[in-house]
């Protein structure tokens, strides 16, 4: 009877090694990746497309978050964009032209509508005439033909006849019209005017100047808001009394402060700002 079971044992041993069966074995995690095996992570990264590519130019100079930024292209090349930038609210725009180019495989801002554009400086980037337009001028080709163009400036004189504060107000002062060249000059050519003096009509009228005859000009700058103008001896010859004097200070700082690029005028003679026009 023993031999009997240990020969069926045998044919069910060979049976097993026939059938290809093994001593089971663990089912693998399909969370656990193989330290060789490279774990596949789907990508968050925003296409670098070439909007996305203006925005961060605009957020790395103003801080202001990209999705606020809008941007508007309006013509463009392989390494020029032209377009608007808008800083509002979605479905709102309150935006201003920029200009940029591409430098080694970078954009690069050149003009983003805030200070004054350089023409010559923009053109050096190879910005064609097409994409400048509205920004810059085309270039002449051709020597433009002299206009005698003129402009309407003012000079400013005192008119105590008319002026019934006149005894207090000594730097009380009005204007009056000349028309003169339009010259790049245009603030000297003004003060040459006002140190001509009143016509004979404006005399008529009560106009009378405090600016001595003789007076020159020896230089005149303007400069962050500020002109500067020298003049010779002559402006204080002979000059007392601090109404006279009050009354040339206004005469020359309100002719200069017409223009939009004067805010303060500093008067001077022969280089020396202290110790002048005194009573």
């Amino acid at each position: 009877m023993k031999k009997y079971f240990k020969s069926l044992g045998a044919v069910f041993f060979v049976l097993f090694i026939l059938l290809g069966c093994t001593p089971s074995q663990p089912i693998p995690d399909p969370n656990e990746a193989l330290a060789d095996e490279p774990i596949a992570i789907e990508s968050q990264i925003v296409e670098p497309t070439l909007e996305n590519s203006l925005k961060e130019l605009f957020f790395v100079k103003y801080n202001v978050p990209v999705s606020e930024i809008t941007i508007k292209i309006s013509a463009q090349d392989e390494t020029h964009v032209k377009g608007g930038v808008s800083f509002a609210p979605s479905g709102t725009w309150n935006g201003g032209l920029f200009l940029a180019v591409k430098v080694n495989d970078k954009w690069k801002l050149i003009y983003d509508g805030n200070g004054s554009v350089s023409c010559l400086e923009i053109r050096k980037y190879g910005f064609t005439q097409d994409l400048l337009e509205g920004v810059c001028d085309p270039i002449a080709t051709k020597v433009p033909a002299v206009v005698n163009e003129t402009i309407v400036v003012k000079v400013y004189f005192n008119n105590p006849d008319n002026d019934p504060n006149w005894a207090f107000e000594c730097s009380n002062v009005f204007a009056v019209e000349r028309e003169i060249p339009q010259t790049q000059g245009i603030a000297l050519s003004t003060v040459k005017e006002l140190l001509i003096g009143p016509t004979s009509a404006e005399k008529n009228s009560g106009y009378v100047t405090n600016i001595n005859s003789g007076v020159k000009i020896q230089s005149l700058t303007v400069k962050n808001g500020v002109a500067k103008i020298d003049f010779n001896e002559q402006l204080q010859y002979q000059v007392g009394g601090s109404c006279k004097i009050s009354a040339i200070i206004a005469q020359i700082k309100q002719t200069l402060k017409q223009f939009s690029t004067v805010n303060d005028v500093v008067i001077s003679i022969n280089g020396e700002t202290e110790a002048i026009l005194q009573p």
